[in-house]
């Protein structure tokens, strides 16, 4: 579910955490990431990414749903539309909440770059925890 975009000068960056409801999102996950997608694009946004991230319970009632599928996404798109985007995401019924952030300065290529640090550095801490632990539990059979 990746594309590659180009951008304007006056385009930014942006990540976004979407919610979707669940019960139509397990039957018809295409049809779902569909219409989000449709929401975006109608306004002009250019997905990057836009991959399933989890399911999971909500902590309050949304519209009557208490799971929602959350999707994130990085797309591209010009400040002015992000506004239209976040009304009409409001007025359709495909999304129950989103949250977009700008990512100012900061590329699809560098987000990627902290993600891979991100998972060497859990890498390398959960081998140092497993070391640690086989090493104390080599001191109490001496």
């Amino acid at each position: 579910m990746t594309e590659l975009a180009t951008s304007s000068p006056a385009m930014r960056t942006y990540e976004a955490t979407i919610l979707v409801k669940a019960a139509p999102a397990r039957t018809d996950f295409d049809g779902s990431v569909a219409a989000v997608r449709q929401t975006y694009e109608s306004e002009g946004a250019i997905f990057i990414e836009l991959e399933k991230w989890e399911e999971r319970s909500l902590a309050y009632p949304i519209d009557g749903e208490t799971s929602a599928l959350y999707l994130n996404a990085y797309f591209t798109a010009d400040p002015a539309i992000v506004e239209r985007i976040e009304r009409r995401a409001r007025l359709g019924d495909a999304i129950l909440r989103q949250l977009i952030i700008s990512r100012p300065g900061r590329d699809f290529e560098q987000i990627k770059d902290q993600r891979s640090k991100a998972a060497a550095n859990a890498a390398a801490a959960a081998i140092a925890a497993a070391a640690a632990a086989a090493s104390s539990a080599g001191s109490y059979e001496s």
